[in-house]
């Protein structure tokens, strides 16, 4: 109990202190060219209908160190490097190799006014090595050949857990704890299945713990913060049975002491993912204001030597706020 409520506590100064936009309800894509993360600012590579990565063009030229112009009249982006010259054309599955005709399986998109083009096709006509890491969907790109991060494992067993591929070997550190890119998954994986419904007349607060690895246990904080400062906490732990909450499995908790929800001003969630002898790396924080004003998605790490990442721009809150 002293634990919940010392993360509730810490998170919520936290999360009030820190500015947040950003992600999903699963990981979002990321590239790394050269051994270095890229960052976008305003618009995220996706997978198109064909399974295909698409990356703006801009960023990943730019960190490769290429030459990128567009051309508005016919449609058409062309990237130099060293000596070699690849045009892809918006919608054409058709593309040029230093004047040689090719073909791809899908096409370059424009999107949100951005270029984007199918990373693989485009990189290894540039002379890159290209590897995909579908456990933390992230593109590696190396004008070098030798893409060292995250690669296949080699060693361990890979099982799965509600669709989320985990290695017992290869996604654990060395004390035991799910690495930061996985424990992700699992966490916004929980995110994804937790609900707050209202059914006739009555509130309820609803999820389905996914499945975990063995040695590991879900911890669940929910904050309800009154506009009259009141506060409500439900967990798994406590002396009030009425904010007690099961721990794993499914349940559907009726909200009793929520009775006008005009009153409710904020939630404050904790979700996090413990190796029960060693902790976590960190921990899902979700704040979400009734008038949506501010609503945030955010990774927490336990160090300050791991970046925290957010996920608030792409969140689905109406998903898990009905009431």
């Amino acid at each position: 109990m002293k634990r919940i409520a010392k993360i509730l506590t810490i998170v919520l100064i936290v999360t009030f202190l820190l500015s947040l936009p950003t992600s999903a309800v699963e990981l979002p894509i990321r590239v790394v060219v050269n051994g270095t993360k890229i960052n976008f600012p305003d618009a995220e590579p996706f997978i198109d209908e064909n399974s295909r990565t698409q990356v703006p063009i801009r960023f990943v030229g730019e960190a490769l160190g290429a030459d990128v112009s567009w051309d508005g009249n016919t449609k058409k982006v062309t990237i130099t490097l060293n000596g070699k010259k690849v045009v892809l054309q918006i919608g054409n599955k058709n593309y040029e190799v230093n004047g040689q005709q090719k073909q791809m399986d899908t096409v370059a998109l424009l999107k949100e006014s951005r270029t984007f083009v199918p990373v693989r096709f485009v990189s290894e006509a540039l002379g890159a090595t290209v590897k995909w890491n579908a456990n933390i969907r992230t593109v590696y790109i190396d004008m070098n050949g030798d893409v060292a991060p995250s690669p296949e494992p080699t060693g361990g067993t890979v099982k799965y857990y509600d669709g989320i591929a985990f290695n017992d070997v290869t996604d654990v550190d060395q004390y035991g704890r799910i690495k930061v890119d996985k424990l992700k998954e699992f966490l916004l994986k929980l995110a994804d299945q937790l609900r707050f419904v209202k059914e006739n007349g009555k509130y309820y607060i609803e999820c389905t713990y996914p499945e975990i690895p063995e040695g590991y246990k879900w911890s669940l904080g929910i904050t309800i913060y009154n506009k009259d400062g009141t506060n409500d906490g439900y967990s798994p732990v406590g002396r009030n049975p009425e904010w007690l909450i099961p721990a794993k499995g499914s349940f559907k908790k009726e909200a009793t002491v929520v009775t006008d929800i005009k009153n409710v001003k904020l939630f404050n969630i904790v979700i996090s993912l413990d190796h029960v002898e060693t902790g976590s790396l960190g921990i899902l924080n979700i704040v979400y204001y009734m008038d949506k004003s501010e609503m945030r998605a955010k990774f927490v790490p336990e160090s300050g030597i791991i970046p925290s990442e957010n996920y608030s721009e792409t969140f689905d809150f109406n998903k898990m706020f009905q009431w």
